[in-house]
């Protein structure tokens, strides 16, 4: 675990952004208290380290007050999710960001960018030869021949497992069909049909350039669910956690804590990560596959990736700061 060495000595502000959902203000300047919970606990975490901050609501004017700021002595932590509640989850802020060369947390713009699409991430994945389920887009109820059952149907365009339902997994051409054109009718996209491993499940926060530390697992076990045959996280059961056995440190054989920690450096790098990420696998067998990488995972209070730094004897503090640490590496010299 790194610690917060020499973050009290920095010699750079960080600039704390946000964008409420469904806000759009005028950039309003706060030297005290922010105006959402959660960016005050990051600016809290920030300042118990020694980290000199500013907490700033993202308006139309962002980017002529950012060019205020010195890139040599300014870190922005993003905290943008979304622009005008994209359920992709891409905000093009980064891209400003990157214009007016200010070192910012997480991954780059490109990356970002191209995460909006499951099929691109896949495509990564497959490239660099990190093992992943079976695949295939489909932008019409036209089928072409799918035959590995069960299969798991979702969008190809969204995350946070919207679009992820109890009845995604499907066992027969007549169910994959109806899934299918679900996607499409409700979400006005194509859908990503997947392999689906019966094995355990997991999700393994990493974080660090270069070197990468990945933090304790978390496991996930399923308890039985009548009329349902297979265990999954569908949307309602990653956000309340309903039905489901979260266990971190997840309890792993040392042979197969090697293969998920390679696993997880290896997606990392494949599609692009930066600082900090999440990914989520399955095992089939004793053979572990990366199921869903986030390259802007959530980092709230109520997160994996905060359990995760828990599970390795840090504390909020010690989560934003080292992300912080990691971007201002950016800085232009």
């Amino acid at each position: 675990m790194q610690g917060n060495d020499d973050a009290e000595s920095s010699d750079y502000q960080v600039l704390i952004l946000y964008r409420p959902t469904g806000v759009l203000a005028c950039t309003e300047l706060q030297s005290g208290d922010a105006a959402d919970d959660t960016v005050q606990i990051v600016n809290d975490g920030l300042r118990a380290a020694g980290i000199d901050t500013q907490t700033l609501l993202v308006g139309e004017d962002i980017e002529c007050v950012l060019a205020g700021y010195d890139p040599r002595r300014t870190v922005i932590f993003n905290y943008c999710d979304g622009y005008h509640a994209d359920e992709s989850g891409y905000d093009p802020i980064t891209q400003i960001y990157e214009r007016l060369n200010l070192a910012y947390t997480g991954a780059d713009d490109q990356t970002l960018y191209q995460a909006q699409s499951k099929a691109f991430t896949k495509a990564q994945l497959v490239k660099h030869g990190v093992p992943t389920p079976a695949y295939r887009i489909f932008d019409s109820d036209h089928l072409d021949g799918w035959r590995l059952f069960p299969a798991l149907v979702k969008p190809a365009q969204m995350h946070a497992s919207m679009g992820i339902y109890p009845d995604s997994v499907v066992e027969n051409p007549q169910q994959l069909q109806r899934q299918v054109q679900r996607m499409l009718d409700e979400y006005q996209q194509a859908a990503l049909v997947e392999d689906f491993l019966e094995g355990g499940e997991y999700r393994v926060s990493v974080w660090g350039n270069g070197k990468l530390e990945v933090l304790p697992f978390i496991g996930y076990e399923y308890l039985p669910i009548t009329g349902r045959s297979y265990s999954f996280k569908d949307y309602q059961t990653k956000w309340d956690e309903t039905n489901l056995v979260v266990n971190i440190p997840a309890r792993v054989s040392p042979q197969l804590t090697e293969q998920i920690e390679a696993l997880a450096r290896a997606a990392f790098r494949a599609v692009g990560m930066r600082d900090y990420g999440g990914i989520d696998l399955r095992l089939r067998g004793e053979t572990a596959y990366v199921i869903d990488p986030n390259q802007n995972p959530d980092i709230s209070t109520d997160s994996s990736f905060y359990r995760a730094v828990l599970a390795s004897g840090g504390d909020y503090s010690t989560l934003v700061t080292r992300i912080v640490q990691l971007a201002a590496e950016r800085r232009p010299d």
